[in-house]
């Protein structure tokens, strides 16, 4: 199964390129601007579009890669039992919705032709969408279907920050949100300090607009986050599970081979 093996590996690295990019740079961030003419603060979200757009790339082609070593291991042992050219068509890894579905699936896949033991083994793997199917690849197989059509760009999830957080950082920070969330708007909190005359401006180096922006020290997760997706699923260990969950397929498809 050397191709589907190939394949495995330049996923491994396309996931160490990303990890690498992410540790250098940061798509999603959390800033205080504060405009020192008219004494307006405000905390916001920002994203920096180049950076979410090369994870985007980046994830596609992982889980891609991902996809296609499934059934390239696949073909290899099922494609000496096709018998047409209209069968030989439709190998490809079986994947079900439900786990009902499964076993006539995998058959209609022509598992069932190779040996009882090959069609157990798939049986074994679990790819379906319902409870108790392994996740890794069905989520695998959902999300190669959205990035055949639209990127799979990845969004911020703010949900660990608090206001507290946000007060070790900015004394001025105002105390006392209840029921507040954090993240992806123009402007989430906004509050007034004294403002500062030109000369004060001038003296304390401020910009000629006025405005300065900092970048906070806050956790901000990428995350996959879609309708189709049901939960968000931070983007790194979600990648790193469907690649052990590719490898061991594969593995299994391996051993039960005749």
């Amino acid at each position: 199964m050397d191709s589907a093996l190939l394949k495995t590996r330049r996923a491994s690295e396309h996931l160490t390129n990303l990890t690498t990019l992410l540790a250098r740079t940061r798509p999603f961030a959390y800033m205080l601007e504060t405009n020192y003419r008219t004494g307006e603060r405000a905390t916001y979200a920002r994203r920096n579009e180049e950076i979410a757009s090369r994870c985007a790339l980046i994830c596609g082609d992982i889980i891609h890669n991902l996809r296609s070593a499934l059934d390239h291991a696949y073909w290899e042992v099922v494609s000496p039992v096709a018998t047409t050219e209209a069968e030989r068509r439709w190998i490809q890894f079986p994947f079900s919705e439900t786990a009902a579905g499964l076993e006539g699936t995998a058959r209609n896949k022509l598992a069932d032709r190779v040996s009882p033991a090959f069609l157990q083994a798939l049986l074994d793997l679990r790819p379906h969408g319902e409870t108790g199917g392994n996740e890794p690849l069905a989520l695998l197989h959902r999300l190669d279907i959205i990035d055949k059509h639209r990127l799979l760009v990845p969004s911020g999830d703010y949900t660990r920050l608090s206001s507290d957080m946000l007060i070790r950082q900015i004394p001025d920070f105002p105390r006392g949100l209840v029921n507040a969330g954090f993240g992806q708007n123009r402007r989430d909190v906004t509050w007034n300090i004294p403002p500062m005359n030109r000369e004060q401006r001038r003296t304390t180096r401020i910009p000629a607009s006025g405005i300065v922006e900092r970048e906070l020290d806050v956790p901000v997760e990428v995350v996959f986050a879609s309708p189709e997706v049901p939960f968000s699923r931070s983007v790194l260990p979600t990648l790193h599970n469907m690649v052990e969950a590719t490898h061991n397929a594969i593995q299994a498809m391996n051993n039960a081979r005749p």
